[in-house]
Formats: structure tokens, C-alpha cells, sequence
């Protein structure tokens, strides 16, 4: 990884460490009633990544906040999110729609592809 990966990480860290497992999150997201799946619900998130695995459901989040609303602790989950993709982006591990999406934008100047 690289430094600022690393800062990234301990940043997500800090944030995550307060989270107690409550789950009150879960019933206001909208990825998990939907998906119905823990892994894939804010404590389901924080499961993982003190798994260290939240790369496989970091961008299913909308970031929508619901999550922090709920929290009774008043984490900023979203914030960890956002900080855990940049991790992904800077290991190159973003979803190929991103680069696309680059791409598209770079040879166009809008995210379509559309001159």
C-alpha cells in the first residue's frame, strides 16, 4: 500500500473503531432492504473490513447517511466509505465502470462517451 492508502486506512479505522455492533443502521438502509444480506448493511461493512475484505461490497453503498442518522453513536460511516474506495482506487482496484466512465470523459468531456 501505499502512504497515503495507508493514512486512508488508519482514517477509516478511527472512525469504524467506535462502532459498537448495535445494527440500528440496518433498518434505514436502503442497499440492505433491498439486498437483505448483512454483508451487505453499514455494521455488515464494518464486519468486513475488520476482516479486512470491504473490498467486496464498498461500492454497493449509495451514501446516502441514513446510516449515520441512525447511529446512536453518530459515526461517519459514510466517511469511512469514501475513504475505503480511495484505498481501492489508489490499489487499482476500482470498478471498470469508473474507468470508464474516466475514460469517457477524458476523450469527450462528459461521463457518456457522447460528442
Amino acid at each position: 500500500m501505499t502512504i497515503e492508502s495507508d493514512n486512508n486506512y488508519e482514517e477509516i479505522k478511527e472512525i469504524l473503531d467506535g462502532c459498537i455492533m448495535c445494527g440500528m443502521c440496518n433498518a434505514s438502509c436502503p442497499v440492505f432492504k433491498i439486498a437483505r444480506e448483512e454483508h451487505h448493511s453499514p455494521r455488515g461493512f464494518v464486519s468486513l473490513f475488520n476482516e479486512k475484505i470491504f473490498d467486496k461490497i464498498v461500492y454497493d453503498c449509495t451514501l446516502c447517511k441514513s446510516c449515520e442518522v441512525k447511529c446512536p453513536l453518530n459515526l461517519k460511516i459514510c466517511d469511512a466509505i469514501v475513504k475505503a474506495r480511495e484505498v481501492l482506487v489508489n490499489q487499482k482496484k476500482e470498478m471498470e465502470k469508473n474507468k470508464d466512465m474516466i475514460r469517457n470523459l477524458e476523450k469527450t468531456g462528459n461521463v457518456f462517451g457522447v460528442i
